[in-house]
């Protein structure tokens, strides 16, 4: 028996490697829970080999995913959904996806902020404090009509991008203490959430108490999958990753396995 169920598996191997297409998480049991989708351009671009390729969603697909959000009963849920959840233990929110978008870029006024006046979702954009103004990103006029919107809540996502792992507690502590300085000053509201740069921090015994003693509730990682709800705050927040190129099926796997691919 071991001969052929060896050859099985390496076959397995072999096509996984093969053909990537069919590395899908379709035959994962699918889970229920609260799902973050990490996104960060909405553009278009179609050169598949440009490294901003993953990270770009055209503005038609995003518009589709959009439309199969509510055709499928789930809730575009806002920050504070997701605030209110973590502090009273309960919510009225069913199936609910938080749109997050790292890095601030200025296409999340130029077309993505339309989208979301158009289909009244609520949206969560990470900013990166030293690169605003700066050719590619938002500016803080821009910022702050997005904000005033409504539909737009805004997390720190540090002052310079950094990975946080590889700085001293100090250096830390000023790329978290004083981009949401900042951010409160030009919204004058309170920041609450937070996202590590890479990802890099998230589950670490070091820097993620720092997260919160320096008055954040919410930390976002870049890592993959579903979490329970209302989220309790023991771990970092997962996210799905829905990439260019995919269809409306990754989608589906995104929002029900947390992943299209392994």
């Amino acid at each position: 028996m071991t001969w052929p169920f060896l050859f099985v598996a390496l076959g397995l191997v072999y096509f996984f490697w093969k053909y990537p297409a069919l590395r899908r998480t379709w035959y994962w049991l699918p889970r229920s829970g609260f799902v973050a989708l990490m996104y960060h351009h909405i553009g278009i671009l179609n050169d598949p080999h440009d490294e901003q390729y993953p990270f770009t969603i055209t503005p038609g697909m995003f518009e589709k995913q959009l439309l199969f959000l509510k055709q499928h009963g789930y809730t575009p849920a806002s920050e504070h959904d997701i605030v209110h959840a973590y502090q009273t233990g309960h919510t009225h929110v069913t199936k609910p996806v938080l749109l997050t978008f790292d890095d601030g870029h200025a296409d999340n006024y130029t077309t993505l902020f339309p989208l979301l006046q158009k289909y009244q979702v609520p949206a969560l954009i990470f900013l990166i404090t030293s690169r605003m103004g700066t050719p590619g990103y938002l500016t803080w006029e821009q910022v702050q009509e997005m904000h005033q919107s409504g539909l737009v809540a805004f997390g720190s996502h540090t002052c310079t991008h950094r990975r946080l792992r590889s700085l001293s507690n100090d250096e830390i502590w000023q790329e978290l203490a004083q981009s949401k300085q900042i951010l409160e000053e030009k919204l004058g509201t309170p920041v609450v959430s937070f996202c590590y740069p890479y990802g890099s921090g998230g589950f670490d015994k070091q820097v993620r108490p720092q997260v919160f003693k320096a008055g954040y509730l919410l930390d976002f990682s870049t890592k993959k999958g579903i979490n329970p709800w209302p989220w309790r705050g023991k771990k970092t927040i997962l996210r799905a990753f829905p990439r260019g190129g995919e269809t409306l099926w990754d989608y589906h796997l995104q929002l029900t396995r947390g992943r299209s691919k392994l």
